[in-house]
């Protein structure tokens, strides 16, 4: 439906903020910091030249200067003072007046991984199409949808 003038327009009405709504906000954005990667320590290893993480669920990541943008042409001395935020969700360089937030670099080490390069390529090879594919998906469908699988042979003892 087209309105003839703004008159016709309205602002929504909006519910009061109470204390419960404000409350609720703040127990669900625990709740998904809760699931967000958190650092317990952090610091830089000169001698392997590496921003290292050490999580609050104890695994351990580490990267190369280069590898985050952020950080790219950082001195080792300014990457000497690299620290955790109090509440583990930020890298913290003072000199460099930066804030990295370590879910998002945990998720960028983990999504340039072998393993999840391997993957993702193994899922875009899945999604490819051509005319063999098509020819075999419809001789399935009209064979009743994709074949059985053939039963393992029990090992011999």
């Amino acid at each position: 439906m087209v309105k003839d003038s703004d008159a016709d327009w309205a602002l929504p009405q909006r519910k009061p903020i109470t204390q419960e709504v404000l409350d609720r906000a703040i127990d669900a954005e625990e709740e998904a910091a809760s699931r967000e990667h958190q650092a317990r320590d952090a610091w830089f290893d000169r001698q392997h030249g590496a921003v290292m993480l050490k999580l609050t669920d104890g695994r351990i990541f580490g990267a190369e200067p280069s590898f985050i943008p952020s950080l790219h042409d950082a001195s080792p001395q300014q990457l000497g003072g690299l620290r955790a935020s109090d509440n583990g969700v930020y890298l913290v360089v003072e000199d460099l007046d930066l804030h990295i937030s370590v879910d998002g670099l945990v998720t960028r080490i983990m999504e340039e991984s072998p393993l999840a390069i391997k993957r993702s390529g193994a899922r875009l090879a899945g999604l490819t199409t051509s005319p063999a594919k098509a020819a075999s998906s419809a001789r399935n469908g009209r064979l009743g949808g994709r074949p059985k699988s053939k039963p393992k042979a029990a090992a011999q003892s």
